[in-house]
């Protein structure tokens, strides 16, 4: 092909790229004005925060019962909306007390300060209650000293929990039964009663259990034969 022919051709081929440039959006800015149309400005963290706490109750419900105690305990601390999550009554009808002595216990026990709490603003709210206790007697006192303290409770299934012996097992007598005394006074619909190493067997325990007879589906308290054949 000749020089002519191909400076004949030239021209279209350069209008036509400048054409593409007049439709290009980007074809009148500078660097920094594509920066700008780029770069989106960063979300405020005060933004994002307040996103989380419009979450709706029942979310912040359903989140908050697949989290550790303590956990739990650090998120209420986040903002209003999560504090009023964290108290609501739904989230405390189930609960387990884990004590023990840290120096000899592989179970992680629930913090003072939380059960203090729990019992000022939610033992109305208590139905299924378990204490989960290491072998030392301090421990059990521990469990039992709590459910003296539930006088506002009503309480339709518990469970004293051993790990190991001795535990209830090497309580004063009359310490374990004020602790029930509470229970059973308190909690007219109790449907289920299941104790490890029940350290007491006597007629005041069997009058406990025979008062609330009639709402009583499950008894199961061993070391106990005279009140609760069952559990052999």
């Amino acid at each position: 092909m000749s020089n002519a022919q191909n400076s004949s051709l030239r021209p279209p081929r350069m209008k036509r790229l400048s054409r593409d440039r007049e439709d290009s959006p980007s074809s009148c800015e500078g660097p920094a004005d594509s920066c700008k149309r780029v770069r989106q400005p960063a979300e405020d963290p005060g933004d994002l925060l307040s996103n989380w706490a419009r979450l709706p109750q029942e979310i912040l419900l359903h989140i908050f019962q697949y989290l550790p105690l303590l956990d739990r305990a650090f998120a209420s601390l986040v903002c209003r909306s999560w504090n009023q999550a964290f108290h609501m009554p739904e989230l405390w009808r189930c609960f387990e007390f884990e004590l023990n002595q840290p120096a000899s216990s592989y179970l992680k026990a629930t913090h003072p300060d939380l059960i203090k709490q729990i019992i000022k603003r939610h033992s109305n709210h208590l139905q299924y209650v378990s204490f989960k206790v290491d072998s030392s007697t301090e421990s059990a006192e521990a469990a039992c000293d709590i459910l003296s303290q539930l006088v506002n409770c009503s309480l339709k299934t518990l469970g004293l929990i051993s790990t190991a012996r001795p535990s209830f097992m090497e309580l004063p007598k009359s310490h374990f039964i004020s602790a029930l005394t509470v229970v059973f006074v308190n909690s007219k619909s109790l449907s289920s009663l299941k104790i490890d190493d029940t350290p007491v067997d006597d007629p005041s325990l069997k009058v406990l259990v025979a008062n609330n007879s009639d709402t009583l589906k499950l008894l199961k308290m061993s070391s106990c034969p005279h009140v609760s054949p069952a559990a052999y």
